[in-house]
């Protein structure tokens, strides 16, 4: 009987490595099925991603170059237009120099030597100093006769006029100074008003 029973147990135990090994066949055969069918869908799906990732690096490449040009751009304005602040201050120097030039004309220097000397002191600082504007990239501009534009001109008045259409500059209260094109302080001007 033992005999028997040993024939049976190393007959189940052929039939389960049997198993076994069919069931790694299986298995192979399943996981080569899964692939081809992998291999033969993603051919469409990999073109359509690859054309998205063209596209994306396209756009960050487009984006990196915009960035690099505003950034350049940026900082050639922030050297072009850093002394802006002290532009604006200076130019005030400039109004009063010209204010005492203007206040001792009519004035006989050849009775008062210690007053020519100062008037040509104060006249050679303010040529120096318009010199310095110069080359800084500071312009004065007189608009006077030209047409009213409130982005470089402040109207302080308008005069009542017969002879002019109105919106004309007719008077100069303030030359106005740029600073490489943009305004540091708009002129500052009366404006002709037609009676007509």
């Amino acid at each position: 009987m033992e005999n028997t029973e040993d024939k049976k147990s190393k007959k189940e135990e052929h039939i389960e490595v049997t198993d076994t090994d069919n069931l790694g066949e299986n298995t192979r055969e399943e996981e080569g099925a899964i692939a081809s069918d992998e291999n033969s869908i993603p051919d469409l799906d990999h073109a359509g991603q690859i054309d998205e990732l063209n596209d994306r690096l396209l756009r960050m490449a487009a984006e990196i170059e915009n960035l690099r040009k505003r950034s350049l751009k940026e900082r050639e304005d922030a050297i072009k237009y850093s002394t802006t602040k002290f532009a604006r201050d200076i130019i005030t120097v400039a109004d009063d120099l010209e204010r005492a030039i203007e206040s001792v004309q009519g004035i006989d220097f050849e009775t008062n030597d210690t007053m020519k000397t100062l008037y040509d002191g104060v006249e050679l600082t303010l040529r120096s100093l318009t010199q310095i504007f110069s080359r800084n990239g500071i312009e004065r501009f007189d608009p006077l006769g030209e047409k009213f534009d409130p982005t470089m001109h402040e109207a302080m008045f308008e005069v009542p006029n017969s002879e002019n259409e109105s919106g004309i500059i007719v008077h100069l209260v303030e030359p106005g100074y740029r600073l490489n094109d943009r305004i540091l302080r708009p002129a500052r001007v009366g404006v002709s008003k037609s009676d007509k």
